[in-house]
């Protein structure tokens, strides 16, 4: 019987792939008035505050990467910005979400 041979692929990550598995290193808090605050991975003394832009309706985060890229393209991420929606939507799921709910609307 043969076998085949097995070979491996590298995988290789887009960019916005590789911000993404970044940004679970990112600790997300509230922020006071409102917006949310990211704590730098590298830096314990930065911190990068992040809203919802009233025009856009869309979240605008305060570090570097962002503001070079994401003005040019209205879909970027940065990390902190991923880390941000993964903490809305891990609360959501947690707080409000209804799966009951959910199943009425979509009937």
């Amino acid at each position: 019987m043969k076998t085949k041979k097995q070979t491996l692929k590298s995988q290789t990550f887009t960019p916005a792939e590789q911000r993404a598995a970044r940004s679970e290193r990112v600790v997300v808090t509230d922020a006071e008035p409102y917006g949310w605050m990211a704590h730098s991975e590298s830096n314990a003394e930065q911190n990068y505050h992040l809203f919802r832009n009233p025009e856009s309706k869309r979240l605008v985060c305060t570090c570097a990467d962002f503001i070079f890229r994401g003005d040019a393209d209205p879909s970027y991420e940065c990390k902190h910005v991923s880390a941000v929606l993964k903490f809305i939507a891990r609360r959501y799921l947690r707080q409000e979400y209804d799966p009951r709910q959910q199943y009425r609307n979509a009937a």
